[in-house]
């Protein structure tokens, strides 16, 4: 079958969404054809997947998130659509390419169409444009953002999210179309080693040169886009309370983001000490930075699966979450890992606090973590996602 894959998320960023689409593309490649169209962006090397014709579209920026463009389509892209004769859409975003996907499955091809739900459309909104203040606005935004997803979605035949928290609120506020959840798989380089190389212990000896991080030191890891969704002021606050308690602890956090130098200067506004923020690593490389850590912590309560918490797993790390959005699926409080209400900056202390002072609790979440970790392998991920493929041509040929 050959699959036409429609993204708005593309490389060089290294979010959820464009990891999923790399990992179906490369799962699948050998039993169906894929083409990917994606925004342009600026990136000094061209990334290819072998094999894989990757149509990307002239774009520009969205300055309410920076590192994210909208996308149009060119004047060639009919004829494009044209040579390659899809049997099947599959749609990961609701926005511009998003609009496209769903004129060529249901416009121009008459061909099925499955949509992933990635973002939780509805907590994502309110941080966008209020920022720390999103809480506030969320109820005005709420009910508009729902009116659009109920509209936008209903054009699909089959539609699919990674987790069954946020299947139900779908379901809960009428999205229509059959509504599937199908966890995205992890990695492969998440799956393969959990022990270090050479080149591992270099890239580890080379971050704690860079950062004083102590060989003594109980590391802390956060993991993903810095960003306000990602709640990191409640992380922030909630370290600040601990660290004079456990000098000896170190607080790194990982990745890149719109909103970097807003924490950054949040945390110098704190006062915080043994702590640093590294930019962006290699998704390669993360394996090898997650196992300096003695656990992982994400205060996100807007995630609709939250790969990073699966990753860290997948490198005998327990995650401290709150009990908010996707990850509630995966992160089992006082099993893998330790759950608290979202926002509460005392309880999430609370949490970093036990696993600190015991390690004995902290390596049996590990145990715990790494064989929920071993549940998302390709094999399990291409099965379920070939159903849905399946469940949405039989069901596009009946209506």
């Amino acid at each position: 079958m050959k699959i036409g894959i429609f993204t708005d998320s593309w490389v060089p960023n290294l979010n959820g969404v464009v990891i999923s689409i790399i990992n179906e593309v490369q799962s699948l490649r050998k039993r169906h054809e894929f083409v990917v169209f994606a925004p342009k962006l600026r990136q000094s090397i061209p990334f290819e997947i072998e094999g894989v014709p990757i149509y990307e579209l002239p774009s520009v920026p969205f300055p309410p998130y920076p590192g994210y463009n909208v996308a149009f389509p060119s004047i060639g892209l009919s004829k494009i659509l044209h040579k390659e004769k899809f049997d099947f859409i599959h749609c990961h975003s609701p926005f511009s390419l998003g609009y496209f996907a769903t004129l060529t499955a249901k416009a121009f091809c008459d061909i099925p169409l499955l949509n992933t739900y990635h973002t939780h459309l509805v907590e994502y909104s309110a941080h966008l444009f209020g920022g720390f203040y999103a809480d506030k606005i969320t109820a005005i935004l709420e009910e508009a953002v729902w009116m659009y997803i109920r509209w936008f979605y209903k054009k699909s035949d089959v539609i699919v999210t990674p987790s069954k928290t946020i299947q139900y609120d779908l379901l809960k506020h009428g999205v229509k179309p059959p509504v599937y959840s199908l966890p995205n798989m992890i990695s492969k380089v998440f799956l393969t080693n959990t022990k270090d190389t050479k080149d591992d212990i270099n890239l580890q000896n080379k971050i704690r040169e860079q950062y004083g991080i102590k060989p003594s030191s109980k590391i802390i890891i956060y993991c993903g886009r810095v960003s306000y969704e990602k709640k990191l002021e409640v992380l922030l606050e909630a370290y600040k309370s601990i660290q004079d308690s456990f000098p000896d602890s170190f607080l790194l956090i990982v990745g890149d983001g719109p909103h970097l130098k807003t924490y950054q200067n949040l945390a110098v506004e704190l006062k915080l000490k043994n702590y640093a923020f590294t930019g962006f690593i290699s998704h390669t490389k993360l394996p090898a930075v997650y196992r300096m850590g003695n656990f992982m912590v994400t205060p996100s309560d807007t995630e609709t699966q939250g790969l990073t918490v699966l990753e860290a797993m997948s490198q005998r790390l327990p995650v401290i979450g709150v009990s908010g959005g996707g990850v509630v699926d995966y992160i089992f409080h006082q099993k893998n890992g330790l759950l608290s209400r979202p926002g509460e900056a005392s309880e999430f202390a609370a949490s970093m606090k036990t696993l600190l002072e015991e390690p004995d609790t902290t390596q049996k979440y590990a145990k715990s973590a790494i064989k929920t970790a071993n549940q998302f392998s390709s094999k399990g991920y291409t099965s379920l996602l070939e159903k849905a493929f399946r469940i949405a041509c039989k069901l596009h040929a009946e209506s």
